[in-house]
């Protein structure tokens, strides 16, 4: 079709002529022209112009109800055209209104999406965020797209943008602001992914936001990419996280580390609502002594402690003995432990094969630790008589291993494996107490049908150099004290690595910026080429304000899509 003729479209629907307007479609048509590019290119530019026009006159409400009345009559004259070029939808586009009864401008985008083969959701006009959000979760919705017409209602996009995050929807769908009273950084103060002035600029960015998610992987596929050191669709979100999840999920600490229904929907529940790739069983340092038969005093809503080992210091043998006279089997149904390992049966449930599930264990060497309370005494036994402290270690190995046989047998893809304990150890010391330990358990792991993630907190990179070797084909993650650049170059073309965010300056106590500046750096230094999990050096802190749990999300859809820009793939220091 010749421009004159799309011209001649754009020019009676400015001048409000419906029967022109309908005619000059039909002749359209007529010559060839395809319906959606008569809807797109000249109804559509028609509207833009009036608006323009009268943006620099002043609104004159029956002008623009001309044009509204005209374009309708153009689209009515396409649409026969229109359901005869119909493909499958694109994807689906929720529309609303928040801020008052305007429906001419909703109507235009409805009109350009449909025509461009979207199937659109009109939530309405002068509705409350909380209407757009459930149209939103009936309609699967991929694009939820408002207009704001008055600046001392936008707060009601603060409401949308948080009702979408609570209803686990805010980090799969893109939301678009458009209206007068919308622009770039209002988008961006209020929540919004971006503004766009017009239904053309809608058009394009809810077909540009579907192309690039026709590539996307699950999370559990992206973690699982990643772990085989292989550049995955992004940067994988990982969250280690307890008391913050505990927290979000409005349950007492106590019921979530004792209840494997509520650990269980507690993380799926905070997975939904963040982002996160993953979730994690983890609950505290005293759970594996207590099935054994250690105290733990268990506050209602804090972190367990040990108050009585299983193990003393004045005669371990004795006690040593008495417990291993039971088979480790009896031990993973006892209490709380129990409830850990049945966590595991109910998190897949929750989120199918979308999402990587991790269980948790202790090591042998912290396990043992553990099991003498952390008594720092526990050091002397070590030393005075080696043999039965390298006994406790080979049968808590086979302890951890019957728990971790379980959880994979319940679903667990990864089993995260907690060993702080021993990579603050000397190499020396480590390739005595731990080495000899961690292989083969992590081995039977593997070959049980899961992988392993090690984890270690605090300044240790002295014992990180042994991980490919401990854990091939796994993954470890380690604080921030360590050097994630340098990590990546020694152990980082052999091992995926997680982490190593300050969880208490930067996640905790910093600002959305500094989150997304150090999620950044973290990004560049160590994920290029894959094996690399975004995640805290340790546990995501309780008090964790939501806007910078969700700048990490943001961070690895901004920063980690692969292929990485060569500039973020350099090892900055």
């Amino acid at each position: 079709m010749a421009r004159t003729g799309y011209d001649a479209i754009i020019d009676h629907v400015a001048n409000g002529d419906p029967e022109a307007t309908a005619a000059a479609c039909q002749q359209a048509l007529a010559s060839g022209a395809p319906a959606q590019d008569i809807v797109t290119r000249g109804l559509s530019k028609g509207m833009r112009k009036i608006a323009r026009d009268l943006n620099k006159k002043g609104m004159y409400l029956g002008t623009m109800l001309g044009s509204s009345f005209a374009f309708n009559a153009g689209y009515e004259a396409l649409r026969p055209q229109l359901e005869r070029e119909r493909g499958a939808p694109e994807g689906t586009v929720v529309l609303g209104v928040m801020d008052g009864p305007w429906t001419i401008g909703t109507g235009i985008v409805s009109a350009v999406l449909q025509a461009n083969n979207f199937r659109v959701i009109d939530a309405g006009s002068d509705v409350p965020p909380e209407h757009v959000v459930a149209a939103a979760v009936e309609a699967k919705a991929d694009v939820v797209a408002v207009g704001m017409y008055l600046s001392y209602k936008l707060d009601l996009l603060r409401r949308l943008a948080d009702g979408l995050a609570a209803a686990g929807l805010r980090h799969k769908v893109r939301l678009l602001l458009s209206g007068p009273a919308g622009s770039p950084r209002i988008a961006e103060t209020y929540g919004a992914d971006v503004y766009l002035p017009d239904a053309e600029a809608i058009l394009e960015e809810c077909r540009t936001f579907l192309a690039s998610r026709k590539g996307e992987m699950t999370s559990r596929q992206r973690v699982l990419t990643a772990l085989k050191l292989q550049e995955p669709d992004r940067v994988p979100l990982v969250a280690f996280s307890m008391t913050f999840t505990a927290k979000h999920a409005g349950v007492k600490f106590s019921d979530y580390v004792s209840r494997a229904e509520v650990m269980a929907e507690a993380e799926i529940k905070a997975c939904r609502r963040f982002g996160w790739d993953d979730v994690c069983n983890s609950s505290d340092v005293g759970l594996f002594a207590q099935a054994i038969g250690g105290e733990v005093f268990m506050p209602e809503d804090d972190i367990p402690r040990i108050v009585k080992p299983v193990l003393s210091i004045d005669h371990p043998r004795e006690d040593f003995e008495r417990i291993r006279q039971r088979p480790v089997e009896e031990y993973i149904q006892n209490g709380r432990l129990a409830e850990l390992i049945r966590s595991v049966k109910y998190m897949p449930q929750g989120v199918g094969d979308e999402v990587a599930v991790i269980g948790w264990i202790e090591g042998a060497f912290q396990g043992t630790m553990l099991l003498f309370g952390a008594d720092p005494r526990a050091w002397l036994v070590m030393r005075s008589d080696p043999g039965l402290t390298f006994e406790i270690f080979s049968w808590y190995n086979d302890y951890a291993f019957a728990a971790a046989k379980a959880m994979i047998d319940n679903g667990a893809d990864i089993i995260g494996c907690g060993e702080s304990g021993a990579y603050f150890l000397s190499p020396e010391l480590f390739q005595m107490a731990a080495f000899p330990f961690e292989q083969p358990l992590f081995q039977r792991i593997t070959e049980a049908g899961g992988k392993v993630l090690i984890h270690c907190c605090g300044n240790v990179p002295q014992c990180i150099g042994f991980a490919p070797d401990l854990n091939p084909g796994g993954a470890i993650q380690f604080d921030y004290q360590v050097n994630l650049a340098k990590a990546k170059k020694q152990i980082g073309d052999r091992i995926t690595l997680m982490g190593n965010l300050d969880c208490n300056r930067i996640l905790h106590l910093g600002s959305k910026d500094d989150v997304l500046r150090t999620c950044r750096k973290a990004i560049r230094d160590a994920g290029a080429g894959g094996g690399y999990w975004l995640s805290g050096g340790c546990e995501i802190p309780r008090d964790m304000p939501y806007e910078n749990m969700d700048a990490m999300f943001q961070s690895v859809n901004t920063y980690g899509r692969y292929p990485l820009p060569a500039a973020k793939q350099s090892s900055a220091a």
